[in-house]
């Protein structure tokens, strides 16, 4: 039991671990501070280890360590996700050269042509270029909804962008 002497010796961080902060992750040291180990408690007035837990930390502490945790983790998953989608080559790292742009361009739009996740993505980025979207050309804009394949939806936006 996490108890107010052992915190001030032990305490590390906490914060809340859920959408709702009913419930709060304590981190201490064991004796010989060599590890490290949770405690989960509830956020309540009542509970002796949140009122210990208060003695180290405070309510408004808590709460901003929980958003500055939530900050950190939210940067480590956009890390993440981007060397997965650069390894994947889904995303072009910056050192990346345009004439190895284009070539991996081209092949998206020419290979598998119908593929409808492509083919949405494809919709949902093209209706994000200012040009399309605030074009009065509704024919074409159906046009580009509608369309079946890549090439059929791009041959579409690009009227738009050169009328």
């Amino acid at each position: 039991m996490l108890t107010e002497t052992y915190l001030k010796e032990h305490f590390v961080d906490a914060y809340f671990i859920d959408n709702e902060r009913q419930n709060i992750e304590i981190l201490a040291t064991n004796e010989d501070k060599t590890k490290v180990f949770p405690t989960i408690i509830p956020f309540d007035e009542n509970n002796d280890m949140f009122r210990s837990l208060k003695t180290v930390m405070s309510v408004d502490e808590l709460h901003e360590r929980t958003y500055q945790k939530k900050k950190e983790e939210r940067i480590l998953f956009e890390e993440q996700l981007k060397r997965i989608a650069k390894k994947d080559g889904t995303l072009m790292s910056s050192d990346t050269k345009q004439k190895d742009f284009f070539p991996t361009v081209v092949k998206a739009i020419v290979n598998n042509p119908d593929n409808e996740d492509d083919l949405f993505a494809l919709k949902l980025a093209l209706f994000e270029v200012d040009e399309i979207r605030d074009s009065e050309n509704t024919e074409l804009k159906s046009a580009i909804r509608k369309g079946k394949t890549k090439a059929e939806v791009l041959l579409n936006a690009l009227k738009i962008i050169l009328a």
